[in-house]
């Protein structure tokens, strides 16, 4: 379900309809600009995207969201493995300081040639799908080879405690909280996930949205540092 959802459900919207391209919607419906700035503000609040940086994005989907970083920042390489979303991607957000690899989020991580290039790291929207054993695969390998990078944020990780929830509400009865392939992924307990970051060696802030944010009452955020 989670490949369909980022390999063939892009290719059944509009070309340059962003954010139903990567599901970021509600009842079929694209978010408000309220709701993607809300997720501007909080990346840059935390993460300090600067002219000296070069940020990589992992999941980064069409590019849509970190458009919004590219005039800031020095370099930006942005890793998917849907090659239709980096087709987008090329096409609409693409300036000069701008890579796009054609990688899965693991594979990029346990093979990078030069980790040590990369200052800060973002992945918004993509944890869930992961898994357990892959989330501690990239985390452990970005502690002990991206060496240069001190800060990385984690966005919209659909949160364990709300999921009995948020499933009554839909009239769902029959879900697995822990299938990293299902259309939402792996729902994380947050005291499991800081359990897990400091087991490696992170330190972990968790972050949460405002109130009118779209997803406040069922996700949450993370910042990581060494």
């Amino acid at each position: 379900m989670s490949e369909y959802i980022h390999k063939e459900f892009p290719k059944s919207v509009g070309r340059d309809e962003f954010w139903k391209q990567i599901k970021r919607t509600v009842n079929g419906k694209e978010v408000s600009e309220e709701d993607i700035s809300n997720i501007v503000n909080q990346i840059t609040n935390h993460l300090h995207p600067n002219e000296r940086d070069h940020l990589l994005d992992l999941g980064c989907g069409n590019g849509a969201l970190a458009s919004n970083f590219f005039p800031s920042i020095g370099q930006y390489t942005g890793v998917d493995f849907s090659e239709y979303l980096l087709g987008v991607a090329q096409e609409f957000f693409n300036p000069e300081n701008v890579e796009y690899i054609d990688d899965n989020a693991e594979n990029f991580i346990s093979n990078c040639e030069n980790p040590q290039i990369y200052t800060k790291i973002l992945i918004y929207g993509v944890m869930s799908y992961f898994g357990r054993k892959g989330l501690i695969n990239i985390l452990t390998k970005i502690k002990n080879d991206f060496v240069s990078s001190d800060f990385v944020f984690i966005g919209n990780i659909p949160n364990k405690l709300k999921a009995q929830e948020f499933y009554d509400n839909g009239g769902v009865t029959n879900f697995d909280v822990d299938d990293s392939k299902s259309a939402i992924g792996t729902w994380w307990d947050p005291e499991e996930l800081i359990q897990i970051c400091n087991d490696i060696g992170l330190k972990v802030e968790l972050l949460y949205m405002p109130d009118s944010f779209y997803g406040s009452k069922y996700r949450f955020d993370v910042l990581l540092t060494r």
